[in-house]
């Protein structure tokens, strides 16, 4: 039986560079989007909160009278 090939090994140093590199790109990609998500969010809280509102006006306005 021969004897397995040994693979040549990739150094730390090499492997913590692509991982730095990995996470700089995904901040880069993912923090706008992350932006867009709350703005949206903040957007449908502010639509929610006015519709509430206004039952909650509507419901007072015909109590009242």
């Amino acid at each position: 039986m021969a004897d397995p090939v040994e693979r040549p090994r990739t150094p730390l140093s090499v492997k913590l560079i692509g991982l730095a590199v990995v996470v700089i790109v995904a901040w880069v990609v993912l923090l706008p989007l992350f932006n867009i998500a709350a703005s949206l969010l903040a957007l449908a809280l502010y639509v929610i909160v006015a519709f509430v509102a206004y039952q909650v006006g509507k419901a007072v306005g015909r109590s009242s009278t």
